[in-house]
């Protein structure tokens, strides 16, 4: 927490995942297998921990194995998880209408928070000050697109402006509320993950006009500090994500993370990233892996992490390869 702070710590790098790790392999060693770890605490908690006692991560994850909870509770169906399937987006609920739009009542006792708030206790139980805890959870962008579906939204960010901003008032509005809940549960920090605001779906303008002031406005009102994790290559947008107050980027292997860490840095941003995931920790070998994790740490990564969400089938030995080249690389400079 002192290093996501900005202070001078030494010079290791840490190693973890700031996204979600529900690997087939961790949850056969731990005996906490989706779909279960999706929804009871225990083994909700159970996968966390095995994150760090057996992929050897540095911080664990709470609030389970997707980024679709702020979503389900706002009126999203959800596809049906499988060991190595995640929830997901199966019906976009204001498709055809925003007349449903409205903040729903009573959040924290629908959907897995009630399974949520276990899950951070038996994690600060567990790990008190000892280990960091963090939550995440779908942005409000995202949650906006997921609720009317993300083509429509788009076209809607040329045709429809006053839609796109009366969705995302009230997506950012339930964004903040869980936000805060997690602090108050114990998180350590708040991931907010926005992989339909990237670069590949949107102009870097577009993101100044709607994502830009609408993080800044979240990041104001929360009681803690936030990390931002966009996918693909956000160069363009690199400098914005900066200025909204979070106090980390999550970037994937498609961006610059020498010119990231420049960026951040010098706005006081720490920079997470950016091993492949899909091509090199999903597919690659385990040499791959190392590699990609040694030019990520000369890059200057500040927390040596997968680019996004570990794919479920990934191998264990693939993602262990990141603390061993941690420990590798600051070994040989002494």
């Amino acid at each position: 927490m002192r290093r996501l702070a900005g202070k001078d710590v030494g010079d290791p790098a840490m190693v973890g995942c700031t996204t979600t790790y529900g690997m087939v392999d961790i949850m056969k060693q731990c005996g906490a297998e989706r779909p279960l770890a999706d929804v009871d605490p225990e083994a909700m908690a159970k996968l966390a921990i095995a994150g760090h006692e057996i992929a050897e991560f540095e911080w664990v994850k709470a609030m389970g194995w997707d980024i679709t909870p702020i979503s389900q509770v706002m009126g999203c169906t959800l596809g049906e998880p499988k060991i190595d399937l995640q929830y997901f987006i199966k019906e976009h609920p204001l498709a055809n209408s925003l007349d449903g739009l409205h903040i729903p009542d009573n959040i924290f006792e629908k959907g897995r928070f009630p399974a949520y708030k276990r899950q951070f206790e038996i994690l600060k139980k567990r790990f008190g000050d000892e280990v960091a805890v963090f939550g995440e959870s779908e942005g409000a962008w995202t949650c906006a697109c997921n609720l009317v579906g993300t083509e429509q939204f788009m076209r809607w960010t040329f045709k429809e402006q006053a839609k796109v901003q009366q969705v995302i008032d009230v997506t950012k509005a339930v964004t903040i509320d869980v936000i805060n809940w997690a602090f108050d549960q114990g998180a350590d920090y708040y991931c907010l993950a926005e992989p339909s605001s990237g670069p590949a779906l949107m102009s870097p303008r577009t993101w100044k006009q709607f994502v830009q002031p609408m993080m800044t406005d979240i990041c104001a009102k929360v009681k803690g500090p936030i990390v931002l994790h966009i996918c693909a290559n956000t160069d363009l947008i690199i400098p914005m994500m900066c200025e909204t107050g979070v106090a980390g980027i999550s970037i994937e292997e498609k961006a610059d993370m020498k010119k990231a860490v420049e960026v951040a840095h010098a706005k006081n941003v720490r920079v997470f990233g950016n091993v492949a995931t899909a091509t090199t920790l999903f597919m690659g070998t385990s040499e791959k892996c190392y590699e990609e994790s040694i030019s990520s740490l000369e890059n200057g990564t500040d927390f040596l992490t997968p680019g996004c969400g570990i794919a479920p089938g990934s191998p264990l030995e693939n993602v262990k390869q990141l603390t061993k080249a941690r420990d590798d690389f600051y070994k040989s400079r002494g």
